[in-house]
């Protein structure tokens, strides 16, 4: 919130739906190929040329309604919106106007205390065509390439319930996880198959009215939406406190100056003409459609962070990081939570500390190496194995940590494994007890250091002990010999 002005925004993301070929033709939709080549009458806007929906199009855009848990209306309507720009080929774009896939959902989210909460509100989500690519070569001219001409959108926009930059990342965040986690779209802001538009409106504080809204553009990183609502915030502010109006327009950023820019004053809705599809006939959503587009809504991101969290005990940084789409696997974008459920609910492993061992080695090593943890000969009854056998004292957490590592690289048994690299824990109190006292006599510096009052020291002879037996000897358990041996004689003394 600034000073005397209350911002309020709104989110429009177009995301590109993962299908092989385009909303209304048969055009490969893969990306990166040299210009032009993906194109056919259809999506070169040609007169005589009719459109054909695409059906695994309407069935990802129905998944992404249900999961922002949107009313479904009993049909869907294709509409012409009318304006003119050159990457526009027929001179109308095909959308979806007044009746929508879905309206009045919500995202759900994580909130600040680690709780699964109901997020911001979405206000229609729906189908379009996408328009070709500009480029701009200065004085050689503009280039058009119409390989993205026809590419299938899903468009979803926030209700304008939005506060600030840091809020809208978070909302974005999330939006790009579920539609990634779901197979929806590959989600990819680099690509440009993850693009969103941002609504910015200043209004005074408690007046309960609306300001006028100013749409961005261009906006290709998280970055670029939390800088340009910042600017946004306080160039309107500066108008509204000079006693000026705002204008609506659209404005782009500019990344190289840290700036939004005007492109050209807003046109109204009424401006672009709609009007209902001619050439397409309406959904009808009921049916097969929508028991192809039916999933289980427990496997809604957020949702699986909550699970992992409250009914496994993973620490939120954890069970985050295990659904952020690191190191899994390339057919199942969930398997490292199912790996860590499974290692807990079926071979008895314990949750903390599986999840810190995932989130520690796992992701250590696939982000070393780059093999998924599918690619690995790890399986959960192996890990469950390790995390029983350091609850029992036999190994280290140092040791466990090697152990996992040599069998991400090599695979074997795990007994096997821990026996031949000498990595079974010393509990043996007569050997602790020797060990002890032979790391006390070599540092009766530091022993001298601890009797006098410095006790912290231990630490260091608690290292040498643990260097003298390799990782072998149990620390716990030599911390305590150290502390009796020692501070036991300073008491006598």
């Amino acid at each position: 919130m600034i000073k005397d002005y209350v911002p309020t925004i709104g989110i429009e993301v177009h995301t590109q739906l993962k299908t092989d070929s385009k909303m209304f033709c048969g055009c490969s939709t893969s990306f990166g190929n040299r210009p032009n080549t993906h194109t056919c009458p259809v999506c070169l806007g040609m007169p005589g040329s009719l459109p054909r929906v695409n059906r695994k199009a309407v069935v990802l855009g129905l998944k992404a309604a249900r999961a922002l848990h949107c009313a479904i209306p009993p049909i869907a309507q294709f509409a012409r919106k009318n304006y003119f720009y050159p990457d526009l080929p027929k001179g109308y774009q095909i959308t979806m106007y007044r009746f929508p896939l879905g309206t009045e959902g919500h995202i759900d989210l994580m909130n600040e205390h680690d709780k699964l909460s109901k997020g911001r509100g979405i206000e229609r989500v729906h189908l379009e065509e996408d328009t070709a690519k500009l480029f701009h070569e200065g004085a050689a001219g503009t280039y058009i390439d119409f390989n993205r001409a026809g590419l299938p959108l899903l468009e979803i926009v926030s209700k304008p319930e939005i506060s600030s930059g840091s809020e809208a990342v978070r909302y974005l965040k999330e939006l790009k996880r579920l539609l990634w986690f779901l197979d929806i779209s590959d989600a990819n802001m680099e690509e440009g198959n993850l693009r969103c538009e941002l609504n910015i409106s200043l209004s005074p504080e408690d007046s309960g009215v609306l300001g006028t809204r100013v749409e961005v553009k261009n906006l290709n990183s998280f970055r670029a939406v939390e800088h340009a609502i910042e600017f946004e915030i306080k160039r309107q502010t500066k108008i509204l406190a000079g006693g000026q109006k705002i204008r609506m327009e659209t404005r782009g950023w500019d990344e190289n100056i840290d700036k939004t820019v005007h492109h050209r004053f807003k046109e109204t809705v009424s401006e672009y003409r709609y009007f209902p599809e001619p050439d397409l006939p309406n959904l009808t959503l009921e049916g097969d459609i929508m028991n192809e587009s039916a999933f289980d809504l427990n496997n809604i991101p957020a949702r699986r962070v909550s699970e992992l969290i409250d009914r496994f005990g993973v620490p939120p940084f954890g069970a985050n990081l295990m659904m952020s789409g690191t190191g899994v696997s390339e057919e199942n974008p969930y398997y490292m939570a199912d790996f860590l459920i499974e290692a807990i609910d079926r071979h008895g492993a314990q949750g903390t500390q599986t999840a810190n061992l995932i989130t520690g080695t796992v992701f250590e090593f696939v982000n070393k190496t780059g093999r998924m943890l599918d690619e690995t000969d790890l399986t959960p009854k192996m890990l469950a194995e390790i995390t029983k056998m350091v609850s029992r004292d036999e190994l280290s957490i140092t040791n466990a940590k090697k152990a996992l590592n040599l069998l991400l690289e090599h695979g074997g048994k795990v007994k096997d494994v821990v026996q031949r690299e000498g990595f079974v824990q010393v509990t043996d109190e007569d050997e602790l007890v020797t060990l002890v006292r032979e790391v006390m006599e070599e540092n009766e510096q530091i022993v001298e250091t601890i009797r006098k009052g410095k006790e912290t020291a231990i630490g260091a002879l608690v290292g040498e002990a643990m260097k003298k037996s390799k990782g072998q000897a149990d620390p716990r358990r030599v911390n305590e010999l150290l502390t009796e041996l020692i501070l036991f004689k300073r008491n006598q003394t």
